[in-house]
């Protein structure tokens, strides 16, 4: 996702509430559409694969919300220094918080993916994860985690938009990853029968696309 914060929109123009309104919408449809990769998951998994796989990829559904909600939470940090920033017309202030937190964000990502990779099995046992559908559970989530960094960026990505007021520029992208996401589980399940593997490894690739 490009980031231009030379796009910005003053909250403070015009009618505050129909600003709000237009503002808040976009963010909500994009939480939304970030829970809609699981749902997507889960749905064409339950449909093609069967009930086993289904409940391998829904046992994974509070931990992935979880995630979400940790990169959305650093990227409202990261955005009210920008916001502020933006406000004081201080641009050079403005790219060198940008930078800052686009990197901190890619680091993030790595050591998430890493960790989360090494210590899935792990997680998952103390999740009380049903033997019967762990070996899966296991699959979908360790591939998952490989593509948590670009969760991460996009959503600090997003934060940095939101902080110059364009909410609607972040939904676009994630409207496209999520519509991708859709045609990849169809292609990898039902097409190359890759069962939960290709459910997560979509997931990924339209994480990939999103940025």
């Amino acid at each position: 996702m490009s980031v231009k914060t030379n796009e910005n929109k003053l909250m403070t123009e015009g009618s505050i509430a129909r600003q709000i309104f237009f503002f808040s919408v976009p963010l909500i449809l994009g939480n939304l559409l970030q829970q809609l990769y699981n749902t997507a998951d889960s749905i064409i998994v339950g449909n093609y694969v069967g009930s086993n796989a289904l409940a391998a990829v829904g046992s994974s559904t509070s931990l992935i919300c979880l995630l979400i909600a940790f990169s959305q939470g650093a990227s409202v940090g990261a955005g009210v220094i920008v916001s502020q920033y933006l406000g004081a017309n201080n641009k050079k202030e403005v790219q060198n918080a940008v930078h800052t937190a686009l990197a901190i964000a890619f680091f993030l990502g790595l050591i998430l993916t890493a960790g989360g990779m090494l210590l899935t099995k792990p997680i998952l046992l103390q999740m009380q994860t049903p033997k019967e559908v762990l070996g899966n559970s296991v699959t979908y989530l360790r591939l998952y985690f490989g593509g948590v960094v670009f969760n991460v960026i996009y959503n600090m990505a997003a934060g940095i938009l939101n902080a110059a007021g364009n909410s609607k520029r972040s939904l676009l992208y994630l409207g496209c990853a999520s519509i991708i996401n859709i045609f990849l589980d169809l292609l990898l399940i039902r097409g190359f029968h890759m069962g939960v593997a290709g459910a997560a490894i979509a997931t990924d690739i339209s994480q990939f696309m999103a940025n």
